[in-house]
């Protein structure tokens, strides 16, 4: 009988160090009638809750009112399964921690019967699962980012791949308009000296005399147009080649301004029909890389223009030198719809981003703000919520 007793206390004993490790804390609804008459908090309910067990007992309606918002529902519809005397499957969701932090707990329903199948109580076995939880958003965000660095290698010898191909046709093009343009040259007397001894006589539907201009027009704009295809490639295939990272190069800060506007054209007609540009005409080159700061203006210029509520809104760059002279100052200022006084502090943190529904990593600014720290300057943005935004970037001149 001695040793029967001494194998009963073992049992009890291994069962609590389990449950112990299994999880955080019980909490134990005893029922009648289907409804709940009582309910019990464990100890270890302060660990996770912030709350005691005395808490608890004053407040029945403590533990739903701290079930956050969003799965107040999903924890209603559990608990009445319980207490109707159904299985329910373990369930995930959040509550908020007496000091206010957002926690997730794993909230497992054990259902205890009488001999008829009458539910007597059960018993909630509680998990806090904040760290797997966030554990498992960071592997996730992880994984979209390698899915997206992944993405623009692929995009970049796409581009590449791309300019080449439209720069074949396109010098196809302007070797034939060029060619054209001198035929018209040599074919234009001839023309002219006919036209004084007929009568004016249609050309394409023009009459000859004003279909002269036209036809040099035509040429001239197939000229120009071309030429503004191989530089717009040209930039594509400089933007996209791998980066050395080397900061030795001499860098003409308005030849990458021109470069960036350019690729970003498209975009700021999209967004605005005010859109100006001032340069100071005396600007000395700085030592740097030309590519990496080609890509925190596109950055820049990028974001302005998607925070901008409708066309009339102005964009302006001003690219000059600051009044000590050490600096050359880059500004751009949009008058869009600002940025939100508790996320501007967090604007330079990596995978911080407002735009995450839209595509938005939250790697921009962090890595226009490490570029121009590697440069020796500085990237200061002051922004109010509906006033639009000022980035202020500041090279120093070598």
């Amino acid at each position: 009988m001695a040793n029967s007793k001494i194998t009963l206390h073992e049992s009890e004993l291994r069962y609590n160090r389990l449950l112990q490790y299994l999880t955080d804390y019980i909490y134990t609804v005893k029922v009648e009638g289907g409804k709940a008459v009582e309910t019990y908090h464990g100890p270890g309910c302060f660990t996770v809750t912030g709350y005691a067990s005395e808490d608890y007992l004053a407040d029945p309606d403590l533990w739903y009112r701290m079930v956050h918002e969003d799965d107040k529902a999903a924890v209603l519809d559990q608990a009445n399964k319980a207490l109707a005397g159904i299985e329910v499957k373990p369930m995930e969701h959040r509550i908020i921690h007496r000091d206010g932090s957002l926690r997730w707990v794993r909230n497992s329903i054990v259902l205890s019967k009488d001999s008829s199948g009458t539910l007597l109580s059960y018993d909630g076995l509680i998990n806090d699962i904040t760290e797997l939880k966030e554990a498992e958003e960071e592997t996730e965000s992880k994984r979209r980012q390698l899915i997206q660095a992944d993405k623009m290698v692929s995009l970049g010898t796409m581009v590449s791949g791309i300019a080449h191909e439209i720069n074949n046709p396109t010098n196809f093009v302007l070797l034939n308009a060029r060619f054209l343009q001198k035929v018209w040259d040599d074919i234009l007397p001839v023309l002219r000296e006919y036209s004084q001894q007929h009568d004016d006589f249609a050309v394409a539907g023009f009459q000859s005399s004003k279909a002269k201009g036209k036809v040099k027009q035509s040429l001239d704009g197939i000229v120009q147009g071309a030429l503004r295809i191989q530089k717009i490639t040209k930039s594509l295939t400089n933007f996209a080649r791998i980066d050395a990272g080397e900061l030795d190069q001499l860098v003409d800060l308005k030849s990458v301004m021109s470069n960036a506007i350019l690729l970003t054209e498209n975009e700021v007609k999209r967004s605005t029909d005010n859109f100006w540009v001032y340069y100071n005409t005396e600007l000395p080159a700085i030592k740097g890389n030309a590519q990496q700061l080609e890509q925190v203006l596109i950055n820049l210029i990028n974001n302005a223009c998607q925070s901008l509520t409708n066309k009339n809104q102005r964009i302006s760059i001003d690219l000059g030198v600051d009044t000590t002279g050490n600096f050359i100052c880059i500004e751009i200022k949009d008058e869009g719809a600002g940025i939100e006084k508790e996320n501007l502090k967090n604007i330079f943190d990596p995978f911080f981003t407002t735009k995450r529904g839209t595509g938005g990593t939250g790697l921009g600014l962090y890595i226009s703000y490490n570029i121009v720290k590697s440069h020796g300057g500085d990237l200061i943005i002051k922004s109010e919520k509906g006033k639009g935004t000022v980035c202020k970037i500041k090279l120093p001149i070598n």
